[in-house]
C-alpha cells in the first residue's frame, strides 16, 4: 500500500490540521495546499501513473509542512497578543463596575440611615433583615431573623392577611400595601407596611417600608391632624374675624358617633387613628387647609367652609351618601366604618351674637342624630 513516509506525513497533516481548527480561526489556503501536495505524494509516489520524479512532489509536501507550522505560529503569536488586549480591556471594565458598585453601595446605605420608616428586606431563603426604626417601632433587639420568627410577632388575627398578601405578589402585581399589628413587649402596636416584589437572578424579594401608626409611639402619623389641631377658643376667635370681614360662610358642624364604641371594642389609639384619617379626608375634600377645622369636644367638630362649590359637593355627598363620608377603614382583619352626623347652617348676617351662630349649629346637630331624622344630616334656613 503506502510507504512509511506517506503515512508519516498524513499523520503530521492532519495532526496539524487539529490544532488547527482548535486554536486557530484562519482560512483554509494552506490546509488546501497541504492536501494537494500530500495527494500528489501518495498518487505519483504509489500508483506511479505518472512519470513525476517523487523528489518533486516530497518538495511540495515539505513546503507545505513549513508553510502550515509558520502559519500556525504566527496565528499563535497574535491570538496571544490579542488575548492580552482583550484580557486588559476587560480587566478595566470589571474595576470600573465595581467602582460603581461600590458608590451606588455607599449611596443606598445613606438612604437607609435618612428614613424615619422602618425597612424590611425579606430574602428568597425565608430570612429577613430589618433596620434600626423598625427595631425602635417593636422594641426587638436583632436585625436579622427568620420569617418563622417574624411572622410569629404578628397578631394572630392579622397574620393569615400579611402572609396571603405576600404570596399572591408576582411580577405583573408586585406591589402591597397591608396593616396589622405587631408583638411589643407585653402588647401589640400597629404598623402600616407597603413594598415592593423584586427579582434577582430569577430570586424572589421583598423590599418594605414600614411605619409605625400608634398615637403614643409614632406623633407623625396619621392623627398627627389630631394631635395638632385648634380648639374651641380658637374656634371662637375665627368666626369673630369673619364677622369682622363680613364674608359670607358655611358653618358645619360633625360628630363621629360611633367612635365611642370602637375605642371600647379596639382601643382609644385606633379610635384616634380611625378619626385622623376622617378628618384628613374632610380637609382634602371640603377645606382649602387644616386652618377651618376645629375641636369642639371629645369627638365634635366643625368646619368653616368659605367656598361655595366645595359646601355644594358636601351638600350633594350628603343627600346622595357614598363613600365620601361614610369612611371605612381595613387594618389587618379589623373593618370598621365612622358614622358621622352633621349640623349645617349659613351665615350671612354679622350681626348677630357668635354665641347664637354656634348654638343654632349646635341645635342642627342634634336633630340629625335625633331617631325623628330620616338623614344623618340636618341643615338649618
Amino acid at each position: 500500500m503506502f510507504d512509511p513516509l506517506s503515512i508519516a506525513l498524513f499523520g503530521s497533516w492532519f495532526f496539524l490540521l487539529v490544532l488547527k481548527r482548535l486554536r486557530m480561526k484562519s482560512g483554509d489556503l494552506d490546509t488546501l495546499f497541504f492536501v494537494l501536495a500530500l495527494g500528489g505524494r501518495i498518487v505519483f509516489g504509489e500508483l506511479q501513473a505518472y512519470p513525476v520524479e517523487t523528489w518533486i512532489i516530497d518538495a511540495a509536501l515539505y513546503a507545505g509542512i513549513a508553510y502550515t507550522l509558520l502559519f500556525f505560529s504566527l496565528n499563535q503569536l497574535f491570538d496571544r497578543d490579542e488575548s492580552l488586549a482583550r484580557y486588559q480591556a476587560l480587566s478595566k471594565e470589571h474595576k470600573h463596575v465595581l467602582i460603581s458598585h461600590e458608590s451606588l453601595r455607599k449611596r443606598f446605605i445613606s438612604l437607609i440611615e435618612l428614613l424615619k420608616e422602618g425597612l424590611i428586606f425579606r430574602n428568597h431563603d425565608g430570612t429577613l433583615f430589618v433596620t434600626e426604626p423598625f427595631l425602635t417601632m417593636t422594641g426587638h433587639t436583632e436585625n436579622e431573623c427568620s420569617a418563622e420568627d417574624h411572622d410569629a410577632r404578628i397578631h394572630p388575627e392579622d397574620r393569615d392577611i400579611v402572609q396571603t398578601t405576600l404570596k399572591k405578589l408576582n411580577r405583573r402585581h408586585p406591589r402591597y400595601n397591608i396593616t396589622y399589628r405587631y408583638k411589643k413587649s407585653t402588647g401589640y402596636v400597629w404598623l402600616k407596611e407597603r413594598g415592593i416584589l423584586v427579582y434577582y437572578e430569577d430570586r424572589r424579594m421583598i423590599i418594605s417600608l414600614v411605619q409605625s401608626i400608634d398615637v403614643r409611639m409614632h406623633p407623625a402619623s396619621e392623627v398627627d391632624l389630631l394631635n395638632t389641631m385648634k380648639f374651641n377658643d380658637t374656634f371662637y376667635e375665627a368666626l369673630q374675624e369673619i364677622n369682622r370681614r363680613r364674608q359670607p360662610y358655611h358653618l358645619v358642624f360633625f360628630e363621629l358617633s360611633n367612635i365611642p364604641l370602637i375605642n371600647q371594642q379596639y382601643g382609644r389609639d385606633f379610635g384616634d387613628l380611625m378619626m385622623g384619617e376622617f378628618l384628613n379626608k374632610m380637609t382634602y375634600h371640603f377645606l382649602k387647609d387644616d386652618r377651618s377645622l376645629f375641636r369642639i369636644s371629645g369627638i365634635r367638630f366643625a368646619m368653616i367652609v368659605r367656598d361655595e362649590r366645595k359646601y355644594e359637593i358636601l351638600e350633594r355627598a350628603l343627600k346622595h351618601g357614598g363613600d365620601l363620608l361614610n369612611f371605612e377603614m381595613h387594618f389587618g382583619r379589623v373593618q370598621e366604618t365612622v358614622f358621622p352626623h352633621f349640623g349645617m347652617q349659613k351665615v350671612t348676617v354679622f350681626e348677630e351674637p357668635i354665641d347664637e351662630v354656634i348654638k343654632r349649629s349646635n341645635r342642627a346637630l342634634d336633630i340629625a342624630k335625633s331617631e325623628e331624622s330620616p338623614d344623618n344630616y340636618f341643615k338649618i334656613t
